[in-house]
Formats: structure tokens, sequence, C-alpha cells
């Protein structure tokens, strides 16, 4: 059983992947394959893969397969979640930089301009800190407030109060968060049920000196409705990682605005959280060639039709 690597197209090119048309080709006649987001992993690809044995998500979102398809078919997604640290520094870092003003007061020092009004920032200390979705990175953003003495609520339909508790946060319901937070953060995986799921009713709950986070995926937010409330002063900012379209458009009105922090969807993006993510990518594959269930398989429902087709 041998191995390929397929260079695919400059991680500064996301929008350049492969084609269905290629996907299939590639896939027909593998045992396992790896891919990050920009491989679109169609029914009609997962279709063509006779030996497919397992699909692993280089990182942790698998928005981009096509679950129900695998597992009708008992091939296996699996992903690597192990960079929840990362990220979760990633957004407390891009949040006190909004709050702080530190991108804008670099830029505006740079064009000859000097301390003033403009620059006057906000504390973290005290502030509301809402969680939308207290999973693994959720768990670790709530961590590192602890020390900073803040308000920590979740809304999470998925865990108890008992484990929010336990890191020091308190369950709400989803009106609640938005209409109490100072900071209102976004860890939520793409699907069709959190499509759009924050839009313009969320931004008219929230307070005007509020801020909002998103580090996780773009199209959970109804980016035209953020980019009106923005505007019209309805909330007082934004930092964002990822975006409804991307690379963003050069002539999105985002661009244009003091306040918010825009950063190129690299939240995950370290030299240690890229080398996690490759270990347990690669160890996902070579369990499912051995036989063995992967750590990390999201389609579980999957594994009798699996085991039925391959362990024989």
């Amino acid at each position: 059983m041998g191995c390929e690597v397929i260079e695919g197209p400059p991680v500064s090119q996301p929008e350049k992947g492969y084609t269905e048309e290629q996907l299939i080709e590639i896939c027909k006649d593998v045992d396992a394959f790896m891919g990050m987001a920009r491989e679109k992993v169609t029914r009609r690809v997962i279709q063509a893969g006779n030996r497919l044995r397992i699909i692993c998500k280089y990182g942790n979102g698998v928005d981009n397969i096509d679950i129900a398809a695998a597992t009708e078919h008992g091939v296996l997604v699996a992903n690597a979640p192990v960079h929840n640290n990362t990220v979760a520094e990633f957004t407390f870092a891009i949040t006190l930089s909004l709050l702080k003003k530190i991108p804008y007061s670099m830029g505006y020092l740079k064009n000859g301009g000097w301390r003033d009004s403009t620059t006057i920032g906000y504390e973290l200390y005290k502030k509301t800190f809402g969680i939308v979705g207290l999973g693994g990175i959720g768990k670790q953003l709530a961590k590192r407030l602890q020390g900073w003495e803040c308000e920590i609520i979740t809304y999470d339909p998925f865990i108890s109060r008992e484990t929010a508790e336990l890191l020091g946060a308190r369950l709400v319901g989803w009106e609640e968060l938005f209409t109490r937070s100072d900071i209102v953060t976004l860890h939520l995986p793409l699907t069709e049920s959190t499509r759009g799921i924050v839009g313009a009713k969320e931004f008219g709950m929230m307070k005007n000196t509020a801020v909002l986070i998103n580090a996780s995926r773009g199209p959970i937010v109804d980016e035209a409705a953020l980019i009106q409330a923005l505007q019209e002063k309805r909330i007082a900012g934004a930092a964002l990682d990822v975006f409804q379209k991307e690379p963003l458009d050069p002539t999105n009105p985002l661009l244009q605005m003091d306040n918010v922090v825009l950063t190129p969807h690299v939240a995950g993006f370290t030299y240690e959280s890229m080398r996690r993510i490759s270990e347990q990518s690669t160890a996902n594959c070579l369990a499912a060639l051995k036989g063995e269930i992967p750590e990390f398989v999201v389609n579980r429902e999957a594994i009798p039709i699996w085991k039925e087709r391959f362990l024989k």
C-alpha cells in the first residue's frame, strides 16, 4: 500500500481548489483521502471512490464534505480538532486588538498621527463576555478569561449548566446572550442550521457599545446585515478572521472601516498547530488503513457499514 502526495494550490489562493471532476479522478483508486477546506468532497466524488475507506479533513470543520453521502457509502470522515488552544489564543488576541484599537492606532501613527480622541480604547476588565458555542475552542477561551474578572455567559444547547459552571460561565438563552454581552464571540460549526444564524435581529439586540468576534466560519454571520449594523453604529465594532467569501473581495466595505479588525483566516495557523494537525490527520488515515477506528470520527453512524465493507 503506497502513499501519494498531490500538491494543491497555494494557501494564498484557496479559491483555486480542485474541481469536482479533478477530485473524482484523484479519489477513484485511493484507500484514503486527506484534504483541506478548499477541497469540496461531494457525493459524486465519494461515489467514485470504490476503495475509499476514509476522508481525513486537515483541520477541524468538515462543512466541505458531504457527510450524509460518506455515511451511506460506509466511508469514515475524520477531522483533526487539535488547534483549540491556538484558536482560543487568537480569539483573545483579536478581541484585545479591537478593544484597544491597536491596528487603527498603528496605522494612524504611521500616517503621522499621535494620541488623540480617536485612539481611545476600552478595557476587557469586568466586561460581560458572551461565548456562542462552548465546545473545544469555547472551553479554552473561557479558561483564559478567568484572570480578567469578566462575567462569562454562554449559549450552547448541547452542554449542561454544570459543565458551563465548571468553566466559570453561566448558561443563558440566545436572546439574553446578545442583549447582555459587551463582547459576543462565535464558535460554531457551519451547518445548514447555523448558516446565517447571526443577522439583523441579533445586531438589533446588542448594545451599541458591544462588539462581535468571529473566528469560526464566515457564513454563520449575515455579512450584509453586519456591515449595515457597523455603518449605522448599531454595534461598536467587529473582529473577523473569516468571511462569507474568501479571500475577501477588495471592494468589501469592511476593508474601509476603522472599527473592525480583519485577518485572513489565520486563527489556527501557527507552526505548532500545523504540526499537530499534520500528525493527527496522518494518524487518522493510518488507523483506518489498519482496520482500526480513528480517534476523531465525525460520522460514527457509518462505522457498522464500514466494518462490513472493509473488515470481512
